[in-house]
């Protein structure tokens, strides 16, 4: 008996050991090449510039170069739609802001591909504070202010986006559905041309990302009434969001990391364990906070959430406003 016990413990004792040992090695080494980071916008985006210091970070915590790779277009679906063909790729990753995701699901948009089934979530970088400007010649100080001079002025408020069904679009729309109010919607090719007219006093208002605005913000070229988030920014502490005066209009968009359909779980994992870490760092948190992207380390699981959870009230707006985007 006694022989038995011991024997017994033996292998309790053991198991442990070689368990895992067989796990890793049912499972290949990762990486074994330069991951490709593609990311969906051009050189000097926000997306560009946090998906650079992102790569950079994430080549050390792999062991392996992380090479940038810019595809612009099609407000971040030219990129979208190139990873999610990468079938069998797992080497290959996308660095994207998830706005243009949400939207291009809600809009049910005729894509080569789905913004949901056929990208696989890794992890959120975190929400991407949005700012509402006015031109300081516009008699309105505050956000309330600026809704009141609205609706004194139905129809003669020019609110300039980036383009028919961006995310600053959809937002001018919720204004409009929610607050009761009528904006003469202004799009743009981008926002360089938003903001030049709003300088100049051909437009009233504009959206724009913290990182993009704050030039115009101190030296007083502009003035920033909101945010357009659901939550107030830490860059800019003291401005309302929108939904505070108008409940329901909120803008919802942030950076994320989301790979080909066939990632696998494994790598996934590694992935979402190496970014939390990178994005929880003191200084990258700082760093982060300080352009207006709010540090949000999670499962993969949370982005799918939100993006999913964000898509039925703006499926539901786009019908009500009868807004068709193809």
């Amino acid at each position: 008996m006694r022989a038995w016990h011991r024997a017994l413990i033996a292998l309790a004792l053991f198991c442990p050991l070689f368990g895992p040992f067989r796990a890793g090695a049912a499972d290949p080494p990762w990486p074994t090449r330069p991951v490709v980071l593609v990311v969906s916008y051009p050189p000097g985006a926000i997306t560009d510039t946090v998906g650079r210091r992102v790569a950079e970070r994430l080549g050390v915590a792999l062991g392996q170069n992380v090479v940038v790779e810019n595809r612009g277009g099609a407000g971040g679906n030219v990129a979208a739609a190139h990873v999610a063909r990468q079938r069998g790729d797992d080497h290959i990753l996308l660095f994207t802001s998830y706005g243009n995701l949400i939207i291009a699901a809600a809009a049910e948009q005729k894509l080569d591909f789905h913004p949901f089934r056929d990208l696989t979530p890794v992890t959120m970088i975190g929400p991407m504070s949005v700012v509402l400007l006015v031109r300081p010649g516009l008699p309105a100080e505050d956000l309330r202010g600026f809704l009141a001079h609205a609706r004194a002025n139905p129809g003669r408020v020019n609110f300039a986006s980036v383009g028919v069904g961006s995310s600053y679009h959809l937002l001018i729309e919720q204004l409009q559905a929610y607050g009761g109010l009528s904006f003469t919607h202004v799009p743009y090719r981008g926002g360089m041309a938003g903001m030049t007219d709003l300088l100049g006093g051909r437009v009233d208002a504009t959206l724009a990302t913290v990182l993009f605005a704050r030039p115009f913000l101190s030296d007083g070229r502009a003035r920033g009434i909101a945010i357009a988030n659901a939550e107030r920014s830490p860059a800019l502490p003291e401005l309302p969001t929108v939904a505070e005066a108008v409940p329901g209009a909120q803008l919802t968009d942030g950076l994320a990391v989301l790979g080909p359909p066939t990632l696998p779980p494994p790598v996934v994992a590694r992935l979402n364990a190496a970014l939390n870490a990178i994005i929880s760092e003191p200084a990258m948190r700082d760093w982060l906070t300080g352009e207006g992207v709010t540090p949000r380390p999670g499962p993969p699981e949370a982005l799918s959430t939100e993006m999913q959870t964000a898509a039925g009230p703006l499926q539901r707006l786009l019908a009500e406003a009868g807004i068709k985007l193809e």
